[in-house]
């Protein structure tokens, strides 16, 4: 019979039987990549609420990392139409998402995380409200705010493994349509998975014992993938607008609560 807890790293002791352990993964992932196929980001942030239900953050983190990473070079190409326009576009956050990030990755270990929380979701929560409420906010394309975004981004995600929330406000407030949103999260998302999963391996977070686990996860998030982007499809612009609103509503509420508690 298949020892499952091989898949976690020694020391790791759950009140969960490891196939149970092993099924709420895999439903995280699942859930997770789903809403990632609809709204075309968010993976990290449900699949860390759901993971940290029942396995610490410094083990969530890194089975996050390299499943995310995988999911948006599916992504990012499937967006033929638009990966050399939203690459040129955005290239230099995508350079400073990158190397802030990777910095920052390193010391995920020893910085607290409750204060970087608090303010990502009252940011969340303040966006979602307003653009709800039809006030709409609106950035130039002006490349000051590309580094603002990224380093801001840069060290968010680098600390959390959740970066998404800076990068998403700043494309909604660019007004981008839903294709060209879906093309750039992909792109932008892979230019900050890719430098956090060398920086969890250099700082040995990410250690090899975890990669089999991380890609069973990458399997069933695929599957929700597939589904939510057929899911899309059927979405006008602006119920997708509304839906990522809502999202960062929730995600920003629950964020909030956790560094308060």
């Amino acid at each position: 019979m298949l020892d499952l807890t091989a898949l976690w790293p020694a020391g790791f002791t759950s009140g969960l039987s490891p196939v149970m352990l092993l099924v709420c993964v895999l439903v995280a992932f699942f859930l997770a990549g789903s809403i990632k196929g609809v709204l075309g980001m968010g993976m990290p942030a449900v699949a860390m609420v759901l993971l940290t239900l029942f396995v610490p953050p410094l083990l969530a983190i890194p089975l996050v990392a390299l499943p995310t990473a995988l999911i948006n070079v599916v992504q990012y190409g499937r967006s033929a139409p638009y990966r050399l326009t939203v690459a040129r576009r955005y290239g230099l956050l995508a350079l400073v998402l990158a190397v802030v990030i990777a910095i920052t990755g390193y010391f995920i270990t020893v910085f607290p995380e409750e204060l970087l929380f608090l303010a990502l979701g009252i940011a969340m929560v303040v966006f979602a409200l307003q653009a709800l409420a039809g006030v709409v906010m609106r950035v130039s394309p002006h490349l000051g705010w590309q580094v603002l975004v990224g380093s801001a981004a840069g060290i968010i995600g680098g600390l959390s493994a959740v970066f998404s929330p800076p990068v998403a406000m700043y494309l909604v407030a660019r007004d981008t349509s839903k294709q060209e949103f879906i093309a750039a999260t992909g792109f932008l998302f892979l230019s900050g998975c890719a430098p956090l999963v060398v920086a969890l391996v250099l700082n040995t977070v990410l250690v090899p014992g975890l990669v089999l686990l991380a890609m069973l996860g990458l399997l069933a998030s695929l599957v929700g993938f597939m589904l939510g982007e057929w899911v899309r499809g059927f979405i006008a612009q602006d119920l997708f607008r509304r839906l990522i609103m809502i999202f960062f509503l929730i995600m920003g509420a629950r964020l909030i609560v956790v560094s308060l508690t």
